[in-house]
């Protein structure tokens, strides 16, 4: 499989950070002369940019550029996703009750913490996840942000509560999804989580982000799911990478 492009020109700027040709503290070349050099969309070296600074490699000011805050990312495994036919397989196994929908122009602070556009139209439909064997320990708390004009998928992830809205995007939209970067982290769980999923405010939780995009690097979803910490664990298999022999 050939890689992404997006990610192509992450490794290339990861390599450049490291060998000190963008040193810390310097500038990285604007976005217009980085969809020149690597003659890629303005889309795919947003999305270049935004796993380099998701690895505590950059930083980005409006007006001031991308500046370099490190020369090798902050410690840890980055983990990716098998696929995202695994996703929807877990979707599957889930009925999705649909708690609230609002819409909204997305602020500062939330495009910085989900990945979305400052003062673009979006809605966020929160909902709970449940096991049809165990409705009265619901498994999470999920919030999906996608742009208004998908707003249609709405009425669509009522009436099939058991399909992602990511996937419902896909199939009336047209849309393709290539990659889904994820992020986890521990929580702490907030009264009206706790309270929506029976359990103890204040106790343990997983907070997973994920970002949906397709093949330019584009961002089509976002969600973002809060697990108690006795109804999920998440499992991953690394693998050693292998240099072929001709």
């Amino acid at each position: 499989m050939s890689q992404l492009r997006y990610a192509g020109v992450a490794k290339d700027l990861m390599e450049g950070i490291a060998s000190g040709k963008y040193p810390v503290g310097s500038l990285l070349p604007t976005e217009f002369e980085l969809c020149e050099l690597y003659e890629v969309s303005r889309h795919t070296v947003r999305a270049a940019i935004t796993q380099l600074q998701s690895q505590g490699l950059v930083s980005r000011r409006k007006r001031v550029g991308t500046r370099v805050e490190a020369s090798a990312p902050k410690g840890g495994y980055s983990q990716s996703l098998a696929s995202v036919t695994d996703l929807v397989h877990l979707a599957e196994t889930q009925v999705r009750s649909i708690q609230s929908v609002h819409h909204f122009v997305a602020d500062i602070a939330q495009a910085k913490r989900l990945g979305l556009e400052p003062g673009e139209h979006y809605f966020c439909v929160s909902s709970i996840r449940v096991d049809q064997e165990n409705l009265r320990a619901p498994l999470c708390w999920t919030d999906v942000y996608a742009q208004d004009i998908y707003a249609e998928v709405i009425e669509l992830a009522e009436k099939h509560p058991d399909e992602l809205i990511a996937a419902l995007i896909e199939q009336h939209f047209g849309r393709h999804i290539d990659v889904v970067d994820q992020q986890v982290r521990a929580v702490l769980l907030s009264a009206e989580i706790s309270k929506s999923l029976n359990a103890e405010a204040g106790s343990p939780g997983l907070n997973i982000l994920r970002q949906y995009r397709d093949e330019e690097g584009a961002l089509m979803v976002v969600s973002e799911t809060t697990h108690p910490q006795d109804r999920f664990t998440l499992v991953s298999q690394m693998r050693r990478e292998r240099n072929s022999t001709s």
